[in-house]
This record gives structure tokens, C-alpha cells and sequence, in this order.
């Protein structure tokens, strides 16, 4: 039944509320849904469009076009690290090619003979600088040493290639192998340590047993037996008292810190005179520093961890 209503002596008919609404919500559920993505991909089409068509009108057509704009030549341009991000892609495609292929143990002596690029070489190989760290050359590390664990004769000739690639040359690690300690130019052994906020280093010659710490003499320096006598103890160890001259020079700390740190530099000259001696010297614990030190005091604490005595009243 039609309704009317009365504004101002007119009688104007209303129309149904209910049906309105209905008719609103059919044509709301008929308009098409466009997401954020499409609607992106619809604007990027739109632009290149246009790029296109203010290409064409300078007088470039769709073939020249596409010839002469720049394009990266590694997929990975865009990245942090370029290169090495595409090589690890292309070995992951291969580790996931051939992932199914039987594996072995690989011996002591052949990891030893065969060794990967080095860290510094593949810092040069891709031109990275700094941007290169220590865990991007371990997963390269870790996915050649997967790959060339596969077995032998069943070895693809692509896993084969990609290995040698990055296989070390002879002189890779010459840098990175510890430099062997020996004796200088007068026939000194030198050796230097730490111990607590202390640090010594040593000369050792061939002598007498004389002493001198900082241009002073060993009685005069430490005045406590107990400190001389540890002094003497890495010669005690190896039962050579009294025949090598010691310099030392020690700066910080107290007289604890620079009597070991003395004491440990003095072990560590001695295996420069005679590597032999590393095993007794050790054993005795000698060639390990001691790295404890001292806890720092803690606000509104006595010490590092004494409390202030509680008083009830």
C-alpha cells in the first residue's frame, strides 16, 4: 500500500525502504572486486603503455625499443650482493638437481688436498668489498662440500665443472697458514703475553740465568719469593734452570698480572727455541693463558657482589 506524506500541504508518495535497500545491495554485489595486486599490475601496465607510446611517437618503434633500453645482466642486480647471490642460486639449482645421488665419506687426506677458494680470493672474485661477510663464504663452503660428496662414478660432469671453479690453487692459503716463530737476527726468542689487565713480552737468549725486568733486576723488581719462583717455574718444567738470560718488559695491572703474563711469555719463547717443548710445557699448563679477571663493582654493592650489611634497626 503506497504511503504519503504531507511537507508543507504536498503530498509527495515515499517509496519502500525495505525494497530500495535490497535493489542497492544488488547493484553494490554486482560491481567487480579488484585487489591491491591487480589494481598495482593494472597501474604498471598503464605506465609502460605510455612509456611505449612516447617512445614510438620519438620515432623508436616496439623492436627498437626493447633493443636499447638497459637491462641487468644478473637477475640479482637489485641485491646487496650481486654475484655472490647468483652463485649461490646457480648452485642450489644444481644441489637441487642432482640431490637424489648417492653420497660418501670423504677421507682426512682428501679434504686436505682438496680445499676451496679462499676467503679473500672469492672476496676478489666477486667484488663485493665489505659487503661480503664470513657467512655468506660458510653457505658457499657448505653447498660445494654437499656437492663434491657425491659419489664418484656417478659424479655429473656439471658438478664436476662448478667444483673446479672454485677449487683453491696452491698458493691460496700460503697467507692464511701460521707463520712458524723463529729465532730474530741476534738470536733472540721472543714471546709476549697477557694476564688479567698485564701485558709482557720476553727475549730469551742462551746465558747465565740473568734477569732484568723493565731495566731492573729480578730482586728488585718482585720482591716476593713467591713471585721469583714463578718466574722459574717454566724452566723448572723443562729442567733447564739457570741457562737462558731474560729481558722483559711489562706494563699494567698489579704484581699478580705481571708475574704470570711474565711467566707465560717466558713459555711461549721457549717453544720458539724448541718446539719439542710444547708438550710439557702444556701439560703444565703453561701455554694457555689464564683469561679470568677481575669482576667489576656493581652500584649500590660493596664489591662485585657483596651486599651492604642489613641492618634490622
Amino acid at each position: 500500500m503506497r504511503q504519503f506524506s504531507a511537507i508543507k500541504g504536498l503530498r509527495i508518495p515515499s517509496r519502500n525502504f525495505s525494497k530500495f535497500s535490497a535493489r542497492l545491495q544488488e547493484q553494490i554485489d554486482a560491481r567487480p572486486v579488484i585487489s591491491e595486486s591487480l589494481r598495482a599490475k593494472i597501474e604498471k601496465n598503464r605506465t609502460r603503455i605510455a612509456i611505449q607510446a612516447n617512445v614510438t611517437k620519438a620515432g623508436l618503434n616496439n623492436y627498437e625499443y626493447e633493443r636499447n633500453r638497459v637491462v641487468p645482466t644478473l637477475k640479482t642486480f637489485f641485491g646487496g650482493n650481486p654475484v655472490h647471490d647468483e652463485n649461490m642460486n646457480v648452485l642450489n639449482a644444481i644441489l637441487r638437481k642432482y640431490i637424489n645421488l648417492p653420497t660418501r665419506v670423504l677421507s682426512d687426506e682428501e679434504l686436505r688436498s682438496n680445499k676451496f677458494i679462499s676467503f679473500e680470493n672469492y672476496k676478489n672474485l666477486t667484488q663485493s668489498g665489505t659487503r661480503l661477510k664470513d657467512i655468506h663464504y660458510k653457505e658457499l663452503t657448505n653447498i660445494l662440500h654437499r656437492l663434491r660428496t657425491i659419489d664418484h662414478e656417478l659424479m655429473p660432469r656439471e658438478v664436476t665443472e662448478v667444483l673446479e671453479k672454485y677449487r683453491s690453487t696452491s698458493n691460496d692459503f700460503t697467507g692464511a697458514a701460521k707463520k712458524l716463530k723463529t729465532l730474530d737476527e741476534f738470536g733472540r726468542a721472543f714471546g709476549k703475553a697477557k694476564r688479567k689487565v698485564s701485558r709482557a713480552q720476553v727475549y730469551l737468549t742462551k746465558g747465565t740465568g740473568e734477569t732484568l725486568i723493565n731495566g731492573k733486576s729480578l730482586i728488585e723488581y718482585f720482591s716476593k719469593d713467591t713471585d721469583r719462583k714463578k718466574i722459574a717455574y717454566p724452566f723448572q718444567v723443562i729442567s733447564q734452570e739457570g741457562q737462558y738470560n731474560i729481558f722483559a718488559t711489562v706494563s699494567g695491572g698489579g704484581v699478580t698480572g705481571q708475574v704470570e703474563s711474565i711467566m707465560y711469555a717466558i713459555a711461549k719463547a721457549l717453544v720458539v727455541t724448541n718446539p719439542l717443548l710444547k708438550p710439557r710445557l702444556s701439560k703444565a699448563g703453561l701455554m694457555t693463558s689464564d683469561s679470568r679477571v677481575v669482576e667489576r663493582k656493581k652500584p649500590g654493592k660493596v664489591k662485585a657482589r657483596k651486599s651492604p650489611t642489613w641492618v634490622k634497626r
